[in-house]
């Protein structure tokens, strides 16, 4: 477990200062400590060194459901995630991790297909008529399979049991592949001014400007907003790799004001006002924006505004590697949807520059 004394000492030049020195003591590992200048600082590195050790030493026979622990330990894990992760924890809690086939998966991503969709309400979620979307099905199958990959690069497994297309992804609607107009993008700003959650209007707009996974806007904490430097720093993403999120002018102007009256139990910049210590669920206010705007039923889903986001950018000239490099895309290969738009504008530019015809 972790611990941290605190110790005032005055330095030669007469000055007085604190001191927190951290430590951790578990049963079976050597026992580690360090000292900070804050106490943030320290506790932030009880988390990363415990995490570390959350592993157990012995692979063989691990579970789904003991993987799953050290998943969430060293990985971490959103509220979205957690759900997908409770689902496949019912399915395999107690079976091998080596032992779990690409059949096993498949079987139990038909009894994901028949699950009803949930509608978020106050007073929690509630089922639906409707099934669950194969957008959201493949969400499940993303996770699990992000679980798997952590388990191969740990040792717990040789192979990869849904790689190479083993486990087939359903067909997704539009939804995910829309973009907002400028008048729609406009609309969904103004209503996001007058939302009953007052953090709604920073929260659209950085999605918007940064091209960010929902997911990291949510967990975002305020010890990554470097507002001198103009960004905030991702520690951790869906791909593995940290990542630091542009903060354009008006965004950063936002940020500044919150900080002045943001709660001091949370570490969240979108906190939850009824619970600052964990960050807003923002399906509710985000569907009440959204019907304010007049694009309910219109496709649009909080993903459409990283589609929207990365378009801007390959309208407005930014190469693939570029434009990866603001949205977090593992791969170029990722953003391949996105080829045509550059496309069509070099065909435009060839009409206007190269074909020689007078305009």
């Amino acid at each position: 477990m972790g611990s941290i004394t605190e110790k005032t000492k005055v330095t030669k030049d007469g000055k007085t200062v604190t001191e927190y020195r951290a430590f951790i003591r578990r049963k079976g590992f050597e026992s580690r400590s360090k000292t900070f200048a804050s106490k943030r600082e320290a506790q932030s590195w009880i988390r990363n060194n415990e995490a570390d050790k959350a592993m157990t030493k012995t692979v063989q026979g691990k579970t789904l459901g003991d993987l799953l622990d050290d998943f969430v330990a060293l990985a971490g894990c959103g509220y979205a995630r957690m759900a997908h992760l409770d689902f496949w924890r019912d399915q395999f809690k107690d079976v091998k991790v080596a032992a779990i086939t690409h059949g096993d998966i498949a079987g139990a991503v038909l009894i994901l297909r028949r699950r009803p969709a949930l509608q978020p309400t106050r007073g929690g979620n509630v089922e639906t008529d409707k099934l669950l979307s194969g957008s959201t099905v493949n969400r499940y199958i993303a996770t699990l399979s992000a679980v798997f990959s952590f388990a191969l690069e740990h040792g717990v497994i040789d192979t990869h049991p849904m790689k190479g297309g083993k486990v087939k992804k359903l067909r997704e609607n539009d939804g995910r592949q829309r973009i907002l107009t400028e008048d729609e993008e406009s609309r969904l700003l103004d209503a996001a001014k007058v939302s009953e959650w007052s953090m709604m209007w920073l929260y659209l707009r950085m999605l918007l400007t940064t091209g960010a996974r929902r997911s990291e806007v949510n967990f975002l904490k305020w010890e990554y907003v470097h507002l001198d430097e103009k960004v905030a720093i991702l520690p951790k993403t869906k791909n593995g790799n940290p990542r630091a999120l542009p903060l354009v002018a008006d965004v950063r102007e936002a940020l500044a004001a919150a900080a002045k009256i943001r709660p001091l139990d949370s570490d969240y910049v979108f906190y939850d006002p009824r619970d600052p210590a964990k960050p807003k669920p923002v399906e509710v206010p985000w569907k009440a924006c959204r019907k304010a705007a007049g694009l309910e039923g219109q496709g649009v889903v909080i993903h459409t505004t990283r589609h929207t986001a990365v378009t801007k950018l390959v309208k407005g000239g930014a190469n693939l590697a570029q434009v990866a490099a603001v949205s977090g895309h593992k791969t170029l290969a990722m953003l391949k949807r996105y080829e045509h738009l550059a496309s069509q504008d070099a065909v435009e530019l060839a009409e206007r520059l190269l074909s020689g015809k007078k305009k």
